[in-house]
């Protein structure tokens, strides 16, 4: 009769514990564990236990709060880059229709945006890798700075003091070639960090690296296109072009490396 009577309050506990009982039934319990050392210490447990209703709940606040300040970190992160993005696609308009330019060094921009990618990365802890559109976007992403670079590039080999046309068009049709080039790789750079945003913060992917892969697109567009605008002297193209894309690159390669590396410690730990 004692085994049952213990049985029978232990199924009680857990509600007197939550504070959702009957007066009769905590007064029952009550008495019952005044004289029952073991049922005394399963209440004991139960009430440091983190299942309780109160700690429950406050757990869940906390939890809350938690996200909360994750989700606001992770916008401010994601406002500061975007802001930069818009500040420099203002800074292309301004430089083409008025004449001068804000901010002549793209790249402390470009490592301060891999900076805030990277710290957020700290904050958050993706554990799915990128998925096949992502990572399709990041090849396209990384073919579209090549086919600049060797853009360029060619352009900058070619242009001497005695050539009439490249590519195939009239020397001064070239630069509103260019111009239009750049401006549809920037907003298709633009286009896919939206989209690997979008990845990290509904699928939670880790996609930073990406992101940084994106940047350096995008950089890239920018530093050509003031290139364009700065142009001044021939004897001096070719070491402008290999000094801006070098300026681009290896903050978005240093970002790329971090990130990755990043990811791999928190995938295996034992990898420190």
């Amino acid at each position: 009769m004692e085994k049952m009577n213990c049985d029978i309050i232990r199924d009680l506990i857990p509600s007197y514990v939550d504070e959702v009982c009957s007066q009769a039934t905590k007064e029952c319990v009550e008495a019952h564990l005044e004289e029952c050392g073991e049922c005394r210490l399963i209440a004991a447990r139960l009430r440091n236990n983190a299942l309780s209703g109160e700690k429950l709940e406050q757990k869940g606040l906390d939890g809350l709060k938690k996200i909360k300040r994750k989700l606001d970190f992770h916008r401010v992160v994601n406002y500061g880059i975007l802001l930069v993005l818009v500040f420099y696609g203002i800074e292309l308009f301004l430089a083409h229709n008025a004449g001068y330019a804000m901010f002549n060094r793209p790249w402390v921009l470009e490592a301060f945006c891999i900076v805030l990618i990277l710290l957020s990365g700290l904050r958050h802890r993706e554990q799915q890798s990128p998925g096949r559109r992502a990572c399709l976007c990041g090849a396209v992403s990384f073919v579209m700075s090549v086919y600049s670079i060797l853009l360029f590039l060619y352009f900058a080999m070619q242009l001497k003091p005695d050539v009439e046309t490249i590519f195939g068009m009239e020397l001064q049709k070239t630069g509103p070639f260019l111009n239009i080039q750049m401006a549809v790789l920037f907003t298709a750079q633009v286009a896919f960090f939206l989209y690997n945003l979008g990845c990290i913060i509904k699928k939670k992917q880790n996609c930073r690296w990406l992101l940084c892969l994106n940047i350096t697109g995008i950089f890239l567009t920018v530093n050509y296109d003031l290139w364009l605008y700065y142009m001044d002297s021939f004897e001096t193209l070719k070491r402008a072009i290999v000094r801006n894309t070098l300026e681009s690159v290896i903050p978005g390669v240093l970002g790329i490396i971090v990130s990755l590396a990043l990811a791999r410690v928190r995938k295996n730990p034992s990898a420190l």
